[in-house]
């Protein structure tokens, strides 16, 4: 089970991005390129925490004690693509099968345009960027995301819109604090587990 972010823990900094998983191939007769684009794309996430207070510092220090270096899992808000509003309960209207780009959606209670281009959902812990506009009628929409689904995602599986996250894991077992007089800081470096 994946640890919860805690609260009055927020970083400075924050780096999000997306390592996909292509390969290139050229030929040595013509310098052709040919491009292979493969599953198991996952997010990477650097986060910097400055000028920390002592109760600060004791949240990221336990917290990275209880993930135990690269062995546990943590909940990591996109907190820049959180969203206010309530388009209804989404589910997955139909199973995402493996190697999927788009996503059958119902429970939805708006019409019009329901998800934006650049808007985060989240699936089981595996997080998404939608890459297009998703336009709702009668309840259900097409969503298109931004990597294919890596392991099949059962029908009614409930997508996270208004908090997304990712589980995510550390990418190395190495901690350490920097410590000043009244103050510390640190940075952490993740990727998204599975």
């Amino acid at each position: 089970m994946a640890e919860p972010w805690p609260d009055g823990l927020c970083p400075q900094q924050m780096s999000w991005g997306c390592v996909y998983n292509s390969r290139a191939f050229t030929s040595t007769l013509s310098n052709a390129q040919q491009i292979v684009s493969y599953p198991g794309a996952y997010w990477t996430c650097s986060m910097s925490f400055s000028a920390l207070t002592r109760t600060q510092e004791r949240l990221l220090t336990s917290l990275i004690g209880r993930l135990q270096g690269m062995a546990g899992t943590i909940q990591v808000p996109a907190t820049t693509r959180q969203r206010a509003d309530n388009i209804g309960a989404p589910v997955l209207a139909a199973a995402a099968s493996t190697n999927a780009y788009s996503l059958s959606v119902s429970g939805l209670t708006a019409n019009g345009i329901v998800f934006r281009a650049g808007d985060y959902i989240t699936l089981e812990g595996v997080m998404f960027e939608v890459v297009a506009d998703a336009t709702a009628m009668g309840g259900a929409a097409v969503v298109t995301v931004n990597k294919r689904v890596r392991a099949g995602i059962p029908a009614g599986t409930a997508i996270e819109y208004q908090v997304p996250w990712c589980e995510m894991r550390l990418t190395g077992d190495v901690f350490s604090v920097d410590l000043q007089p009244l103050t510390c800081s640190a940075t952490i470096e993740l990727r998204e587990a599975f």
